[in-house]
């Protein structure tokens, strides 16, 4: 496992754009989902005790800054609201500094599906902020039932135009 996780690093690693964030490749422009999904997994891996280059994770921290302050991605399209809720989530898990983002996605709870809200109460417990508690009880609020079962549905597009549903991520 040890020698695989070094290959996964040393692959990501590889490619890290000199701006600091992920793409889907070498070559193209920083994506916020993927830098976000980036910052998150090194933040696994250092958690579990994997050696992580700290500066690398600064670097995406940087490009997940940027690109939330920004509201919009390297091509100039918005940043929907869902893929804006796991670049705050990762952001926020992968260090104890600037909470601005989280109180900003806070405030805009109403706005959020399942799983944005899920993601905004996960960052809210890691930080041991007592709104994890109403937002969870706002995705338990949403929830579709009948009497055998509860699931939660999406319905969102994303910032390439496209129509996202994601029933069996949000439920999960």
């Amino acid at each position: 496992l040890d020698n695989k996780v070094r290959k996964g690093l040393d692959r990501l690693y590889a490619y890290q754009h000199a701006d600091g964030g992920w793409g889907w490749w070498k070559d193209d422009k920083s994506d916020p989902f993927m830098t976000a999904y980036v910052v998150d997994g090194l933040t696994m891996a250092s958690r579990a005790g994997y050696q992580v280059d700290n500066w690398r994770q600064t670097q995406g921290r940087e490009k997940l800054s940027s690109l939330l302050t920004a509201g919009k991605n390297d091509n100039g399209n918005p940043i929907d609201d869902e893929t804006r809720a796991y670049m705050i989530y990762a952001f926020t898990e992968s260090s104890d500094g600037d909470v601005h983002f989280l109180d900003e996605l806070y405030s805009k709870r109403n706005n959020l599906g399942s799983c944005g809200r899920a993601l905004l109460a996960l960052a809210l417990q890691e930080r041991k902020d007592g709104r994890a508690q109403e937002v969870a009880k706002l995705i338990e609020g949403s929830a579709q039932q009948d009497e055998f079962e509860a699931h939660w549905q999406t319905a969102r597009v994303n910032d390439y135009g496209r129509d996202v549903y994601l029933d069996a991520e949000a439920t999960s």
